[in-house]
C-alpha cells in the first residue's frame, strides 16, 4: 500500500470531488463511510487498474477539526492510496 497526495488551491468537499471521479465503470466504486472527525459520511472512489491493483482517491481537509456541523466547502487535498496486487510463487 502506497500512498501520497497533491495539494490544491480551491475549497472542495469529499462529495462532489467523488462524483466528478467516479467513472461509472463497472470496475471503479463509490466508497462511502463514516467520517474520522465525526457522524457525517465521507466518500472516496476506488478504481480498478488492469493488473487487478486498486487506487483510491480522496478529498480531505488540510486542517480537520471535530465539529458537530462541517462546513461545505473547505480546503483540502487529494490524497492517493494505491494497494498492490502481488502474485505469489507457488
Amino acid at each position: 500500500m502506497t500512498a501520497h497526495s497533491t495539494s490544491t488551491s480551491s475549497k472542495d468537499n469529499c462529495f462532489t470531488f467523488a462524483m466528478r471521479m467516479w467513472r461509472y465503470r463497472s470496475s471503479d466504486a463509490l466508497v462511502v463511510r463514516k467520517s474520522k472527525f465525526a457522524w457525517f459520511p465521507h466518500f472516496a472512489v476506488l478504481f480498478e487498474l488492469t493488473d487487478g491493483s486498486l487506487v483510491k482517491y480522496e478529498y480531505v481537509p488540510l486542517r480537520p477539526v471535530r465539529k458537530w456541523l462541517p462546513p461545505f466547502f473547505f480546503e483540502g487535498y487529494v490524497k492517493i492510496t494505491e494497494y498492490v496486487i502481488k502474485q505469489k510463487e507457488s
